[in-house]
């Protein structure tokens, strides 16, 4: 199979926004996270949608790093409709202008979390990070403001619950130290609405679950990402714990489809689950993988305790986006076969 290419998506994603993109004729957007894995797909879509129709769409981008991104994206980073303002999420200096809409994407990266971060800096950082970027946007013109949280935010489900619906009112263990993702994602909610209700924005908060698609890091807690790259590599596929919990994966173009159409056309003031509701154990996902990519391959399962968060093992990951569907005409497009065909093709 030829390499994939995350290009051969744009047009894609252009199709299912068709009837959106001209509500960001002549705007200004500034995006926080612009340069992680969600920030990336966004930027490929506007600079495709800009130039394909002409939109004169401007795109300020906060990172920490902007060598690093110019080295690995350059073409991004030449783009005459993006722009980068460098400066940590907590401490950013406010940058001049008129933006009206704000996506707020920034986390402490994966890496970070992957290498052990004290769960007093992610926390501080989800914050702090999250009343900075407000703060900018309540002096900027906002009209809508996108968060895009987690559906760690919910807590470990209950036994029984197929899927989390919105109406959950679940929440982390306030006593595991292990849950500062969690309780972060949820203070950080809190932020947003109060100041959306007190500046007169349109919110929306994306509770995302898991993802798929070129870019994914291969090489951290993703257990997608290491079975490709174990698929690529290595001599066998490794499931560490049991294979018993479930979990879901929505392909990245579909994902930016979901991420505008909150950002453009969702009522104010909601939380949206993101994700897929196809759930698949982490058993049949690494013999997925393999029959994939590698067929033939060896799968061991070491049969040890399944993946926990804190104190508590997570056996269920997986959404309900009825709402989703019902409200904003979303759906799972991309079946997860052909996204893991996409994402192991471009990993090559």
């Amino acid at each position: 199979m030829d390499r994939h290419s995350p290009f051969r998506d744009l047009p894609e994603v252009m199709a299912r926004t068709s009837d959106i993109w001209e509500q960001l004729r002549g705007k200004s957007l500034f995006i926080t996270g612009g340069t992680g894995f969600f920030g990336h797909w966004l930027l490929e879509s506007f600079a495709h949608a800009n130039k394909a129709l002409d939109l004169d769409l401007k795109v300020l981008v906060l990172t920490r790093d902007i060598d690093a991104f110019h080295s690995k994206a350059p073409h991004l980073a030449v783009d005459p409709a993006i722009r980068f303002h460098q400066g940590d999420v907590a401490t950013f200096a406010f940058p001049s202008g008129t933006y009206t809409h704000v996506i707020h994407a920034a986390a402490t990266s994966a890496d970070e979390t992957f290498k052990g971060e004290d769960p007093l800096h992610k926390f501080d950082t989800l914050t702090r990070g999250t009343r900075r970027a407000l703060e900018f946007a309540a002096g900027c013109g906002t009209e809508r403001f996108l968060f895009a949280s987690s559906g760690v935010a919910y807590g470990v489900a209950p036994s029984g619950m197929a899927s989390i619906p919105e109406s959950y009112s679940g929440a982390p263990d306030t006593l595991d130290v292990n849950s500062a993702l969690g309780h972060g994602k949820r203070s950080a909610e809190f932020l947003c609405a109060y100041f959306a209700a007190r500046h007169g924005w349109d919110l929306s908060i994306a509770r995302c679950f898991s993802f798929i698609g070129p870019r994914l890091p291969l090489d951290l807690h993703y257990a997608i990402g290491n079975f490709i790259k174990q698929a690529h590599q290595d001599r066998e596929i490794i499931v560490n714990g049991d294979g018993t919990p479930l979990r879901s994966y929505l392909y990245m173009a579909d994902l930016v489809v979901w991420l505008l159409a909150l950002l453009l056309k969702a009522p104010p003031g909601q939380i949206f689950n993101v994700g897929s509701d196809q759930a698949i154990s982490i058993h049949d996902l690494a013999y997925l993988v393999r029959d994939i990519l590698c067929p033939g391959k060896p799968v061991r399962i070491l049969g040890e305790r399944a993946y926990s968060v804190g104190n508590a093992v997570r056996s269920q990951y997986v959404p309900d986006i009825s709402k989703a569907r019902k409200v904003l005409g979303l759906d799972v497009w991309t079946p997860l076969e052909e996204a893991v065909r996409r994402t192991g093709m471009a990993s090559i």
